[in-house]
């Protein structure tokens, strides 16, 4: 099975992992042993967002679950369709081209991300993704997404045990309204690790991860 990282996800309307929370950070959501924050900087309108969950699953499985491309745009909220551009697994590199299934009546939107694996020496597993300007042709029936960063982190808590977090920011370009956008920055990552625990409860064996994490 063709495997790499679809980022996920998050990008839909999602965040900035190396933007620190400002004092107005709030709990928006905290059900189901999932937790989103929300918070604003002065450089950002839109809100940014982390979330985070544990789940009862092994670490390679709920990082492979990431990298699986082909099964994305089963369970990923509003993910349209995802390729691959380029990729090392042995250094963790990689590019995709992805596009966005945004709701009727807002124009589909499309990326391009620029990404890295990262496995830290304490065990820690780290994709770091951002949007970058150039590598696949404009397409006039979308718009072209440019100003992205997010991260995920996936920690290892026991044999069967892991902590899953999210960050993100997106500016989703064109109009729409504030309101709507933060709306969604609030509910798009809560859908997403509840998808990601039903994908993770599914019959499967061990996972192995591409060679720059292992």
């Amino acid at each position: 099975m063709q495997k790499m990282i679809f980022l996920l996800c998050a990008v839909a309307l999602g965040a900035i992992a190396q933007a620190k929370p400002a004092e107005n950070t709030k709990l928006s959501i905290d059900k189901n042993n999932i937790k989103v924050w929300t918070y604003q900087n002065q450089q950002n309108p839109v809100f940014l967002y982390k979330a985070e969950t544990t789940y009862h699953a092994p670490i390679e499985n709920a990082v492979s679950l990431i990298l699986d491309i082909e099964q994305a745009v089963q369970w990923v909220p509003y993910m349209g369709s995802i390729k691959v551009l380029s990729r090392d697994d042995k250094k963790g590199d990689f590019t995709l081209y992805m596009v966005l299934d945004f709701p009727f009546p807002l124009k589909d939107r499309d990326l391009i991300v620029q990404g890295k694996m990262i496995k830290e020496a304490n065990g820690q597993i780290t994709i770091k993704n951002k949007a970058i300007q150039t590598g696949y042709p404009l397409n006039p029936n979308y718009v072209r997404l440019t100003d992205y960063q997010g991260d995920w982190t996936f920690q290892k808590l026991g044999n069967n045990q892991v902590k899953v977090s999210t960050y993100g920011y997106a500016n989703p370009e064109g109009s729409i309204p504030l309101t709507f956008v933060n709306m969604f920055v609030q509910q798009q990552p809560y859908q997403m690790l509840q998808k990601m625990k039903t994908e993770l409860a599914k019959p499967s064996g061990l996972a192995v991860l591409p060679e720059a994490l292992q």
